[in-house]
């Protein structure tokens, strides 16, 4: 009787999102196949293998891989409270928990992960690896590396402008005090 109540609970709910645009949960068992098969959600995210979605306001609570256009709110998943691979293609405005977090348009938060890419970051990275094409607030890992940025503290710090300080075993800046200097840089016209 459980198992009956159970399934045709499911089967409301799959109607019920199936009418709307917006859906309050997806639960993704494989890029094609999506119990709330909308494109937006708003509410709860289950991607189990591999999950896809426009857009994801919320919690996004993955098993594996995550990939979202745009995502609001928290990422996590199974694996110590972080979820295995996130990706975010265009936005991104929240707290992302995983082994590995790819993030390609512009993010605002914090990415807490043993390898964080990210093009545009404004917000604090915790990483082992922590990777930005572009511009990046504050960096906190092993490696550091982003074309600008504010703080890096880490073992190795890499940045072409830096306009703030980085403090690490070994610090690169084309605008330090000297290109490579240990233990602290920074901008001399700060």
């Amino acid at each position: 009787m459980k198992k009956f109540v159970l399934f045709l609970s499911l089967m409301i709910c799959i109607s019920i999102t199936s009418f709307t645009e917006t859906t309050n949960f997806q639960l993704g068992l494989t890029p094609t196949l999506n119990i709330g098969r909308n494109e937006n959600i708003k509410g709860l995210r289950i991607p189990v293998f591999f999950g896809t979605a426009e857009k994801v306001t919320g919690v996004d609570f993955n098993l594996f891989t995550s990939d979202v256009d745009e995502f609001v709110g928290l990422q996590s998943g199974i694996f110590l409270g972080a979820g295995i691979f996130n990706k975010v293609n265009t936005k991104f405005k929240g707290v992302g928990l995983g082994l590995v977090n790819l993030h390609g348009g512009e993010s605002k938060g914090v990415l807490i992960g043993v390898t964080n890419f990210t093009n545009e970051f404004e917000g604090l990275k915790i990483g082992v690896f922590n990777y930005s094409k572009s511009n990046s607030n504050y960096e906190l890992g092993v490696i550091n590396y982003s074309k600008k940025s504010f703080l890096q503290l880490g073992i190795i710090n890499i940045t072409n402008q830096i306009n703030g300080i980085q403090i690490g075993l070994l610090n690169f800046s084309n605008n330090g005090i000297l290109p490579m200097m240990p233990f602290l840089n920074f901008n001399l016209k700060l």
